[in-house]
């Protein structure tokens, strides 16, 4: 991927002019727009804008937007112009390549803007695209869809048959979102106006918005338009806003309503065939029934909360009482690792206004790393049942179960999401149990940090566990795999579950101390006496047989044959039961002048600051957090093709793999148990010319940060927890 297609360059290169015009039409809603502002402004990290503001004749103090945010360039309108012409009156003003559009009722999430662009920049051919909207309580709304038939009416986003049927087949092919694995962008018809980004060079092409729909619609023609123009409409669901839907066209809801209805005959009229002439007085007939039907309807919601005993404010309270969601997670141990760091982010991240999280773990073995320390400041501390640990026990598995059965019982949660082989064995019996006797409908999660299907038992044993975890599948509402490649495995290689069942939802984690730890250059070195011209090699993980550490020494005695003039140290960071055994390895190698054990470093970001090459020999993995790690603290990667490695790494970039590695996207890859291919893909690594490699880096950088933010995990856990509770219910 060249350098033009990435995000920072792209900032470089129009440094003196804005990046994006960022227009919002207001009207009467400029409580809501203050805070769509703020928003804005938290999410762009310095990125240049012009915010346009084209306010249709509010009368809630509009030049407050004025106080707050000077820069913003507000237009004042004598009387409502309505949306399509407000936006055009903002589209001559602005010349910038991208325009987004965003209703004053929305707020961005951070890392809204970054993986758009880099999107757009990456596809030329897109010419709009709109992100994940959220609704307030989180759920999905449907803001992609297919273009209107004479059915959108009966069974659109908002209408009473959605409402009531769901799942039915004619709203899941009219709306697009139900069909989205929540990650990956999808080409759509059309997408919501109420967020959208449109790249400029498109919309000369295919002309500013219809003014003849005053509002509504207007954002479905204008995508129809871009698809005759041979412009792409997509939707992208790795950014997201939330839509406090109606926040401006309650405001004035009967208007709103006719408007809508107008709309709708307009866009029936302006794509209609001319010999379909005849169906005119129809479609005018069946939405002037509708438009009494929904004017009725809402007036009587608006008459119920007014007169009923529990006042609008009130019974927002109630709700939100109500749908306060109770998780029940558990984990095998809280031993150092990915599985550890991604539970604490989950129970701390979750929005405590709409879920109650509670997290039970077992008990680390002697030899593990501890990561419990990770709950030290927070109030909700972790549930250790001793019972539940890692070897294999009939008694304390037993126990393990009763003590979850009665935990059940007393907490009587909505969801138990469970991480690991032996918590997740335990857990999903033992609700399946309490849903039995109890008759409740306690859903369950599942999420596969890893498999134990290859690497650690013989292959009599390998296929017995499969076959546990294809029988535990059928008591699992929903399986999580962190990466795409762990997803095809579980379904295609080793069949544990259909793919409807599977979703990948990826890690996330707290970037921010390894994207920002060059100050703390020279601490880790320091520390073990290091000089700065010596090659630091690191590897980071435990000490147990599936991580290979022989093959990293295997390779470094190698390495260090081909390169004897070269200073450079072998940095084992991390314990483990093999501690001793690959200690005295190092000694039969030759190594120990070049190696250093340094056991579990709390700090790691500190190991990243200092490192030149992160290396990972495993023979099995799920998605290895020190891979993570590394590339968000720009050091180089070199690792065996297991799990979900390649998919970090990306796509080969064609340079032929004869010599054992081949170069990726973000990295180099290596194949299993190949100590030769290995110790030619470091010697690439160090010979690397400066420019490739910063090139490489960069793009491994910008990769995390977009696919692995903490923020990003923790909205698509709540989106699958409301989901569940939606089908419960």
């Amino acid at each position: 991927m060249g350098d033009q297609r990435v995000f920072w360059k792209l900032e470089l290169e129009i440094e003196e002019m804005s990046l994006m015009d960022i227009i919002i039409v207001s009207y009467n809603s400029t409580d809501y727009l203050l805070r769509c502002l703020r928003s804005i402004y938290d999410t762009l990290h310095g990125t240049p804008v012009r915010v346009f503001i084209q306010d249709n004749d509010s009368r809630d103090g509009i030049d407050r937007v004025r106080n707050e945010f000077p820069e913003v360039m507000l237009l004042k309108n004598a009387y409502n112009l309505g949306f399509s012409r407000a936006v055009n009156n903002a589209l001559k003003q602005g010349n910038s390549p991208y325009i987004v559009l965003t209703n004053p009722d929305t707020i961005l999430i951070d890392g809204f803007f970054e993986p758009i662009l880099c999107y757009m920049e990456e596809h030329p051919h897109v010419g709009i695209v709109g992100p994940k909207i959220l609704n307030h309580d989180g759920s999905v709304q449907g803001s992609a869809r297919t273009f209107p038939t004479p059915l959108t009416g009966l069974f659109g986003r908002s209408s009473l048959l959605t409402r009531y049927l769901p799942n039915n087949p004619f709203t899941r092919e009219n709306i697009l979102t139900t069909q989205s694995d929540g990650r990956t962008p999808m080409e759509v018809d059309w997408v919501s106006g109420a967020c959208l980004v449109a790249r400029r060079k498109a919309v000369e092409t295919v002309g500013l918005m219809d003014e003849r729909f005053f509002m509504y619609w207007e954002d479905a023609d204008w995508c129809r338009r871009m698809w005759d123009k041979g412009w792409k409409v997509v939707y992208f669901p790795r950014a997201s806003v939330v839509h406090y839907v109606g926040g401006s066209s309650d405001k004035a809801l009967s208007r709103s309503i006719f408007e809508f209805h107008k709309s709708s005959y307009r866009l029936f009229e302006k794509y209609s065939k001319p010999h379909y002439w005849f169906l005119k007085p129809l479609a005018i007939a069946g939405l002037s029934l509708r438009l009494c039907f929904v004017l009725i309807s809402n007036g009587m919601r608006v008459w119920y909360d007014r007169q009923i005993a529990i006042r609008p404010k009130e019974k927002a309270v109630y709700f939100e009482k109500a749908r306060r969601i109770k998780v029940l997670r558990l984990i095998a141990r809280l031993n150092i690792g990915g599985p550890a760091i991604h539970v604490n982010l989950l129970t701390k991240g979750l929005d405590s206004k709409r879920f109650k999280p509670m997290l039970i773990a077992g008990k680390i073995s002697p030899t593990e790393g501890d990561m419990s320390y990770l709950f030290d400041s927070m109030d909700t501390k972790p549930v250790i049942f001793s019972e539940l640990q890692r070897d294999i026990s009939v008694k304390m598995d037993l126990m393990a179960f009763l003590r979850i059965f009665n935990k059940l019982r007393e907490e009587k949660p909505d969801i138990v999401h469970t991480h690991t082989a032996k918590a997740g064995s335990s857990a999903r019996l033992a609700v399946l149990m309490y849903n039995l006797f109890y008759g409740k409908q306690v859903k369950t999660v599942h999420t596969f940090h890893g498999h134990v299907f290859e690497g650690y038992f013989s292959k009599e044993a390998s296929l017995i566990f499969v076959w546990i975890e294809r029988l535990l599948a059928m008591l699992t509402d929903v399986i999580i795999a962190i990466s795409d490649t762990q997803r095809k495995d579980l379904t295609e290689k080793f069949h544990i579950a259909p793919g409807k069942k599977i979703k990948t939802i990826e890690l996330g984690f707290e970037l921010a101390p390894f994207l920002k730890n060059g100050f703390l250059k020279g601490q880790f070195r320091g520390k073990f006496g290091i000089s700065d011209d010596t090659l630091l090699i690191g590897i980071v993980g435990r000490l147990v047989p599936i991580k290979n550490h022989r093959m990293f020494f295997q390779a470094a005695r190698l390495f260090i044959n081909q390169n004897p003039a070269l200073k450079v140290k072998f940095m084992v960071v991390g314990d483990g039961e093999l501690r001793r055994e690959l200690e005295a390895y190092c000694r039969q190698l030759r190594l120990i002048r070049h190696v250093i054990f340094c056991g579990w470093i709390r700090d790691v970001h500190l190991v990243y600051a200092d490192l030149d090459i992160l290396a990972l020999t495993s023979l099995n993995e799920g998605t290895p957090v020190s891979i993570i790690e590394a590339m968000a603290s720009s050091v180089p990667v070199i690792a065996t093709d297991a799990g979900g490695v390649l998919d970090l790494l990306g796509a080969s970039d064609g340079i032929p793999s004869s010599d054992g590695f081949r170069v990726c996207e973000r990295g180099i890859l290596c194949r299993k148990d190949d100590a030769l291919g290995f110790m030619k893909g470091l010697k690439y690594l160090v010979d690397l010319d400066a420019v490739s490699k910063s090139r490489l880096l960069l793009q491994a950088r910008s990769y995390v940060k977009e696919r692995f933010s903490e923020e990003r995990l923790i909205r698509d856990m709540e989106s699958l927890y409301l989901d569940l509770m939606a089908n419960r219910r």
